[in-house]
């Protein structure tokens, strides 16, 4: 005879397994591992059906939102359009969440993507408020602080030689950007542009300087040479 420990139950049977729980039977004087019949649900699985559900419904209520906006905007104030202004910020803020928090982007594109949120954003509220002020001080305020961001975060972060090469593509393109402004556009507020040509050339020069060697391997392994 043979013990079911799980049923309490002696079992006559050649089988090893208890035909009710599925358990191991265990004979006189030994003890058997048993194992689960029935298998648990994955956790990570639930999170995954989780997170789902709440980008569907985000999704739904950003369109409520959009769509209540523009037709409010439609039947009250039609020389003042403020419902594109929404647009564009649930827009941005899909954005920050898809492609800056959920993303498992590298940091090049997750910069990017934010880059392109601001800036539209921005320029839909200048568009509304028809004055110009977008390229004279919002765009060179970006640069900059976009600038010190990266500086900072390349400094402190433990895994800035991951990210020298990215930063420095990127300082790159604000470089040429001001550059661009600053000698072929004219009427805008040059001062700051000068400002950030000089305060990111500095940290572009600092950062070929001191990670000449991590860029040069970086390019290497990504052009395969």
């Amino acid at each position: 005879m043979k013990y079911c420990k799980h049923c309490k139950a002696e079992v006559d049977s050649s089988e090893n397994y208890c035909p009710l729980c599925y358990n191991y039977l265990e004979s006189e004087g030994e003890e058997k591992p048993t194992f689960d019949y029935y298998l648990e649900r994955d956790p990570s699985k639930n999170r995954a059906v989780g997170n789902n559900f709440l980008l569907k419904l985000f999704l739904y209520l950003s369109i409520c939102v959009c769509v209540i906006c523009f037709v409010i905007n439609y039947f009250t104030e039609k020389h003042m359009l403020w419902a594109p202004v929404v647009f564009v910020s649930v827009l941005y803020m899909w954005i920050l969440i898809m492609h800056t928090i959920m993303s498992s982007r590298s940091a090049f594109e997750k910069i990017f993507f934010q880059l392109i949120g601001i800036i539209a954003l921005l320029l839909m509220l200048e568009r509304i408020s028809k004055s110009a002020w977008f390229l004279n001080y919002v765009l060179p305020s970006i640069l900059i602080a976009t600038t010190s961001v990266l500086a900072m975060i390349s400094l402190i972060s433990k895994h800035k030689s991951a990210l020298i090469t990215t930063f420095f593509v990127f300082y790159l393109i604000f470089e040429v950007v001001s550059l661009i402004f600053l000698l072929f556009v004219k009427d805008v507020y040059f001062l700051l542009y000068l400002i950030h040509v000089i305060y990111n050339g500095l940290i572009l020069f600092g950062t070929l300087l001191f990670g000449s060697r991590i860029i040069k391997n970086e390019i290497a392994k990504k052009a395969h040479l």
